[in-house]
């Protein structure tokens, strides 16, 4: 659970800028999907090229300053191909957990590091570049995973789902869900999916399910809205500044139906929820 509220906040802030903005740097997710969708071929002969070629597009999502995954994995597949091709087949395998997935071909990756690694320190096959692999083999189904980005996103929309560093199933399947929940609700947001619909081009993959949309949602808050909230929230409280309100006097007036209304409690409590306290 979350406060849709908050989401709905979000929203309001992401709408305007996504044309401007949102959109213009982050196009290259759809246009990554369908890169893969369209070279993808387990079966292919040079399994190397073929990989190399499906993830052609996606850029920093799977390459970073000191984090080379799209690199190392396609290094493998050049030394290990039939071994590469067993780990993806196994990984795109629906009837086995999507957990489970995960974690064997993270395991397996340090079994390649090991064999053909050539004294490299890491494989860099963790969580967020397997959930990349998923999401890109299924858009309809996975979202990318990162760990401080889901982090950031269930503070500030007051999630239930807790995310702690180190538990990596626990993370992954909390993930998974809040996710789901995210995308229920943008799915009623006409004016959101009319905006999207419309920004969509033949080098896009339709995301008929927007869970890339709602994805982009989540990477929007961790970097731009809770950066945008913060900034807000220091410029909107004066320092050293009391209204002068004892305790009993703000707890007649937040019973007086009068002074505050179903709305402006609620707005009160998010007040709360973002810091604020009594004095």
């Amino acid at each position: 659970m979350f406060d849709e509220f908050r989401l709905k906040d979000v929203l309001v802030e992401y709408k305007k800028d996504f044309v401007s903005i949102q959109w213009k740097k982050e196009q290259y997710k759809w246009e990554a999907i369908k890169a893969f969708q369209d070279n993808w071929d387990v079966n292919a002969a040079d399994f190397a090229d073929m990989l190399s070629q499906s993830l052609s597009r996606t850029y920093n999502l799977l390459a970073s300053v000191n984090n080379f995954p799209a690199r190392m994995i396609i290094g493998f597949a050049k030394t290990a191909p039939e071994e590469v091709r067993a780990m993806f087949i196994a990984l795109f395998d629906e009837s086995v957990d999507v957990i489970e997935r995960i974690m064997t071909f993270k395991n397996h990756s340090s079994i390649l590091l090991e064999k053909y690694g050539n004294g490299a320190a890491q494989h860099y096959q963790y969580e967020n570049a397997i959930s990349v692999y998923l999401w890109l083999r299924y858009p309809d189904k996975y979202y990318i995973y990162k760990y401080s980005e889901v982090k950031t996103v269930a503070d500030e929309l007051g999630s239930d789902y807790h995310f702690k560093k180190g538990a990596y199933t626990e993370n992954l399947r909390n993930f998974y869900s809040f996710y789901d929940e995210i995308c229920d609700y943008i799915r009623t947001d006409a004016e959101l999916l009319d905006l999207f619909q419309a920004q969509l081009t033949d080098s896009c993959y339709p995301d008929p399910e927007y869970k890339t949309l709602t994805a982009d949602v989540g990477f929007y808050i961790s970097r731009n809205y809770s950066q945008k909230e913060s900034a807000t929230l220091q410029e909107w409280v004066p320092k050293d500044y009391s209204p002068e309100i004892t305790t009993d006097i703000w707890m007649e007036l937040l019973h007086d139906s009068e002074v505050f209304t179903d709305s402006s409690l609620e707005i009160m409590k998010r007040m709360k929820d973002y810091g604020g306290q009594a004095t």
